[in-house]
């Protein structure tokens, strides 16, 4: 098995390819993560406990159940990202006919299947460094969108999610080389 930086492995089987894209980040950022779930809890739950067994917030219990609705909601996109970082996973295997990509988390997930012959190129999502939608992109506390692209039939679909532009470039170029070799030998 080869690596391409920390993230991201690939090996050639007999008859497929695979490439693995873990979600895995630094231990400082995942503590940071569940640090914020504690505290997010804490102040859900005091607001559950006057909303229930209080009066105190009876009459602003509109500007509240509201204010639950927001925090579930975040709730969940943080135990999501928490989740999609301690056991995510992307797998890319290419054979002689299919090309497929499956984001799973315990090995559970859809896998999007192509046909290998429809396939164009591979190329990297190019944002400005400082731009919004690349600094959101590259947060931790999301799981944030695919780096690479993938071109068929003209439609564009992204996979390795927050993976650096160089790894991505590299990423880019083997699946590249892979797909133009299947191609030429059909």
């Amino acid at each position: 098995m080869k690596w391409i930086g920390n993230r991201i492995s690939y090996q050639q089987h007999d008859g497929f390819f695979t490439m693995i894209i873990t979600s895995k980040t630094e231990d400082w950022k995942m503590i940071a993560m569940i640090v914020w779930v504690i505290i997010w809890l804490g102040c859900g739950s005091i607001i559950f406990y006057f909303l229930l067994f209080t009066n105190e917030l009876k009459t602003q219990h509109i500007y509240f159940y509201t204010f639950l609705g927001f925090w579930f909601y975040f709730l969940y996109k943080i135990l999501r990202a928490i989740i999609w970082r301690k056991f995510g996973q992307e797998f890319i295997r290419i054979d002689d006919d299919r090309f497929s990509i499956k984001k799973s988390i315990w090995g559970y997930g859809n896998a999007k299947t192509f046909l290998t012959k429809n396939i164009n190129n591979f190329k990297i999502q190019l944002l400005k460094n400082n731009s919004f939608s690349k600094v959101f992109n590259d947060s931790f506390w999301i799981v944030g969108q695919g780096t690479i692209i993938v071109d068929v039939l003209g439609k564009e679909y992204n996979f390795g999610a927050q993976v650096s532009k160089e790894n991505g470039q590299k990423a880019a170029k083997i699946l590249n080389l892979k797909i133009n070799k299947i191609k030429s030998a059909s």
